[in-house]
């Protein structure tokens, strides 16, 4: 039997048995009403006194041994003669129990004292209760309490039971006392408990374990706690137990187990990464999908909020990062939402879509935000190629405006006129001069319409291929050089000069034709549009500019044209701006489609009699 608190004086005494309590050094701290009465003995006197000094030198020996083993917590029982007051000496047994603290350590000793019997002592069953600390004590605590008789032939009888433990299993105590173990614990309980009773006896200790028994309140699982008491002659006559009471602690376990599991299904189920930022602690706590997301091994978690932070691509840092922490500490709001981009462990960029739920106190202080990071890479590329998709097809819809002028005009004109002289030929005589001018007539305009077919090919190829598929590095200076050969003789002619300081180191991704095209289309241009009153020059250059990508410019002095009235049809085909040298007003529209093509753009500056300068960016 043990206890949870210590006894008082003040307390009620509701015991005929005698009792009296000593602290953890073996001295007096109460006594009851029956020890008084059957030992002349005080609180009063004896209080602060040593229990052994009252023995006899004969006595004090084995009431120090007993003492001894009583202090480790073991029950025992000591016949002593006790003086009396006054009186001869008399015979008493004295049984000891540990009196436990709140937190179950040993913080003193209880003794039950008896009049030792002539003939061997039976166990005694404790009596109704009346006005005693010991009843108080053994009622009012809340663990489970137990006294088992324990018979030569190892069966065990109920005592007493106190209340809590009716209260625990449902059976009232007067159906408990008197009856055998096995009448009121059910298997598989009941060989657990014999196992661990003789497990006691034989060891001669204290024996704690764990069961779950079913009774009338439901399954109960308890901490069990089993103390043999010895008589004189070292037989086993008492098991005093208690219990506590674990089932509400395992159910909130279990719940707890059940929850973390459902939690964790859930983790595995999504794709997103989960995450729990102490906002006090500045900690931010993974699921597992942060590290399947972006690659990042985790050699600590939580982690540092910079874990997240400093991922953060430094264009989109502000409308983020700042704007979180502007939201969590300066605001009251409960839910922020932002897409970003977030650098992955291997160097390239995820679009992220982040949403989390802010948890604030009462006094509206954020102190945590449980959120998820979802990877929508795929779909902001897929947005993007619709847009690309959209643009292109705008493209294409005004080539079409443009074709259908082709058909309706230029294609028309050609046709028509052929279709004239070839009516013309059938009225004129073979050898006349009207016959043969109606002939050349007819072959010119056969060859203005087949040079259109040509162009229109040319159109619908390059449009076929909007994006070349597998770019190649292209050496832009020999490029270059290339086309400046090609062109030799008409600079020569014209007395101009052509300038190259592009790298020859510069590698450019794109294709070698396309570029050839491009470079032969402005330098053309530039030696056909010069002007008269200087000497031609062409300087084509290249700039490279890390994380910014490649800028190429063909400058020249010729004669130049009016931007503001040429308006946004400069690239558009067909479009001339000089009347004074032959052209159809395609160059500039190829060299748009090309640059296009590798991924660029083409920007033109032009002033008329100074000069004109075509930028190409390339990514």
């Amino acid at each position: 039997m043990s206890f949870d608190a210590t006894p008082s004086d003040t307390q009620p005494r509701l015991y005929r048995e005698a009792a009296f309590w000593l602290n953890s050094q073996g001295e007096f701290t109460v006594l009851n009403e029956a020890f008084t009465h059957l030992t002349g003995y005080t609180t009063e006197a004896l209080r602060g006194r040593a229990f052994t000094g009252l023995l006899g030198p004969a006595e004090r020996t084995s009431a120090e041994a007993w003492l001894e083993k009583a202090q480790q917590g073991t029950a025992l029982t000591l016949e002593v003669d006790w003086p009396g007051l006054g009186s001869r000496a008399h015979k008493v047994l004295l049984t000891s129990f540990p009196v436990l603290g709140h937190a179950h350590e040993l913080t003193g000793i209880g003794v039950q004292a008896r009049p030792a019997p002539t003939a061997p002592p039976a166990a005694p069953a404790l009596k109704e209760p009346e006005q005693s600390q010991l009843a108080v004590i053994f009622q009012s605590v809340s663990d489970v309490l137990f006294v088992l008789d324990v018979s030569p032939r190892q069966q065990y009888r109920f005592l007493v039971v106190n209340q809590a433990f009716e209260k625990a299993t449902g059976l009232p105590v007067a159906q408990v006392v008197g009856r055998l173990v096995q009448e009121i614990i059910p298997e598989p309980s009941l060989s657990l408990v014999l196992r661990y009773y003789h497990q006691a006896i034989t060891t001669r200790q204290r024996v704690t374990w764990q069961e779950t028994t079913e009774y009338p309140t439901g399954s109960r699982i308890g901490e069990v706690s089993v103390t043999p008491v010895f008589n004189e002659a070292g037989v086993c006559i008492q098991l005093v137990g208690n219990v506590y009471d674990l089932t509400a602690q395992k159910k909130i376990e279990e719940d707890l187990r059940a929850s973390n599991e459902r939690f964790m299904y859930v983790l595995k189920a999504t794709t997103d990464a989960i995450y729990d930022w102490n906002i006090a602690a500045n900690t931010l706590l993974w699921g597992e999908g942060f590290e399947a997301l972006f690659g990042h091994h985790l050699v600590r978690n939580p982690t540092e909020f910079r874990q997240w932070s400093d991922f953060v691509h430094p264009d989109d840092v502000a409308h983020s990062v700042h704007d979180l922490l502007r939201i969590v500490h300066e605001t009251r709001r409960t839910h922020w939402q932002k897409e970003y981009r977030f650098q992955r462990a291997n160097g390239s960029w995820a679009s992220v879509f982040d949403r989390g739920h802010i948890i604030r106190d009462a006094a509206g202080r954020a102190v945590r935000m449980i959120g998820s990071m979802q990877d929508i890479t795929e779909r902001k590329e897929a947005e993007e190629r619709q847009r690309q998709m959209a643009q292109e097809l705008s493209e294409q819809n005004s080539d079409l405006q443009q074709f259908g002028y082709i058909v309706s005009h230029n294609l028309r004109a050609p046709l028509a006129n052929a279709r004239g002289f070839a009516t013309l030929l059938a009225h004129e005589i073979k050898d006349s001069a009207a016959f043969d001018t109606s002939l050349r007539h007819l072959q010119t305009s056969l060859q203005q319409l087949d040079t259109i077919i040509a162009d229109v090919n040319t159109i619908l190829s390059i449009r076929s291929k909007a994006r070349i598929s597998r770019p190649e590095p292209v050496h832009l200076a020999a490029v270059c050089e290339q086309v400046r050969q090609t062109l030799a003789q008409a600079l020569l002619d014209c007395g101009g000069r052509i300038t190259c300081a592009i790298s020859d180191e510069l590698r450019l991704p794109g294709n070698r034709a396309y570029f050839h095209s491009i470079f032969y289309n402005l330098l053309a241009n530039s030696i056909k549009y010069r002007s008269e009153q200087r000497p031609l020059r062409i300087e084509v250059a290249a700039t490279h500019t890390p994380g910014r990508g490649t800028q190429v410019t063909v400058t020249d002095n010729g004669l130049g044209f009016d931007l503001e009235k040429a308006g946004n049809s400069v690239f558009e085909l067909y479009k001339r701006f000089h009347t004074t040298s032959e052209g159809r007003g395609i160059g500039l529209f190829l060299v748009k489609a090309h640059v296009e093509a590798m991924g660029g753009y083409v920007k033109v500056h032009s002033r008329v009699e100074e000069g004109t300068r075509f930028t190409l960016n390339f990514g």
